[in-house]
């Protein structure tokens, strides 16, 4: 009977010490402001520090604002501070940005392409924001891709939600891009009207849906930007998601 008794003696200690340390133990420190972890990387990708320095990471590696991104051949998949995910295609360059410093930007593509699945904004949250040489792109939640050529002209085409995109110029207007249409913006110049994604290209290689990307549990393949676009279409005033 005694043995059992410090049995159970010894037993509760164990909860109490238990208890205790977790009571100790600080919560889980969030992710500074801008920076992002490295969901996946395939292929020959260069990660610089925000002093150029060359970075050493692996997948769950954690990038700082400021840190610059350059894909050859490869390709990597990007789990933001506020929870969006972006894969960078090969031949970008990207860099990651602070919202709550300068423009408010969360990243900028330089060249190359990414394809963005932005976290759903809620209340009064500030909207994801980003930047492109030609370009300002701005969502509250949705699927979309990002492309910037050799000439810097950027192209957006949506597959969810609504997407405003802007000019960089002062004053430019902005145009609200809803699924399966697309715009594009040379610099210095305000963005083309919308035009719809011919079902055959461009929009999902499945015509009418994204098929591959984040979100979609599959890993994205090329999405060919359409070169023969339809005229014009008719756009409502909407805001976005």
């Amino acid at each position: 009977m005694k043995i059992s008794k410090h049995i159970r003696v010894a037993m509760m200690m164990v909860v109490v010490f238990r208890l205790a340390a977790a009571q100790t133990t600080p919560p889980q420190t969030l992710l500074p402001a801008g920076s992002a972890v490295i969901s996946e990387v395939k292929g020959e990708v260069v990660f610089n520090s925000p002093q150029g320095a060359p970075l050493v990471v692996q997948r769950g590696s954690t990038l700082i604002a400021e840190s610059r991104i350059e894909t050859a051949k490869g390709s990597v998949l990007l789990e933001l501070q506020d929870g969006s995910q972006v894969l960078v295609k090969a031949h970008s360059n990207v860099v990651l940005r602070a919202p709550n410093e300068g423009k408010g930007y969360f990243l900028e593509l330089l060249i190359g392409k990414i394809v963005a699945k932005v976290q759903k904004r809620m209340g009064g949250a500030p909207s994801f924001r980003m930047g492109t040489p030609s370009a300002v792109v701005t969502v509250r939640g949705t699927r979309f891709s990002v492309e910037v050529d050799k000439k810097r002209k950027t192209y957006v085409e949506v597959f969810e939600g609504i997407v405003e995109v802007r000019g960089i110029t002062e004053g430019s207007p902005r145009v609200l891009i809803r699924p399966a249409f697309s715009t594009g913006v040379q610099m210095n110049r305000s963005p083309e009207d919308p035009r719809e994604i011919d079902s055959g290209e461009g929009y999902g290689r499945e015509g009418g849906r994204e098929t591959e990307g984040p979100g979609t549990g599959r890993n994205l393949e090329d999405q060919p930007r359409n070169q023969s676009r339809e005229g014009p279409a008719n756009q409502k005033s909407e805001k976005p998601d």
